[in-house]
């Protein structure tokens, strides 16, 4: 997270921002893949230079389970109540991380519809 900080500082014209997106899988059943993406003029260079690096974590099924092993999606929850609780748990995490030099609300964590936390 700090070399995307840096990076976002020292390009020409920068990032306002770095938006964390959490993407959950249609099925709701659980799979769930957090992106860091730039925000501002200088984004899709940004973007591209780091495309591997803003893949920050993923959830994935596999026949063993889930990998990582994460708690399964209670009974009854929608799609939005997994991922309203998938951001919120993502907000938290990103939160402890984030480089202590970050301007404030530099870092902001939502889903790709553009609902924020």
């Amino acid at each position: 997270m700090e070399q995307l900080l840096d990076a976002a500082r020292a390009q020409a014209g920068g990032a306002e921002a770095i938006l964390v997106d959490v993407f959950v899988d249609q099925d709701a059943e659980g799979p769930f893949d957090v992106w860091a993406r730039f925000e501002g003029q200088e984004a899709f260079a940004l973007d591209r230079r780091f495309e591997r690096e803003r893949h920050l974590f993923g959830v994935e099924w596999t026949e063993d389970g889930w990998d990582p092993d994460v708690p399964a999606r209670p009974g009854g929850w929608s799609r939005e109540d997994l991922e309203t609780a998938v951001v919120s748990a993502v907000h938290e995490w990103i939160a402890t991380l984030r480089p202590a030099a970050s301007p404030e609300n530099f870092w902001i964590v939502g889903t790709p519809d553009g609902r924020f936390d």
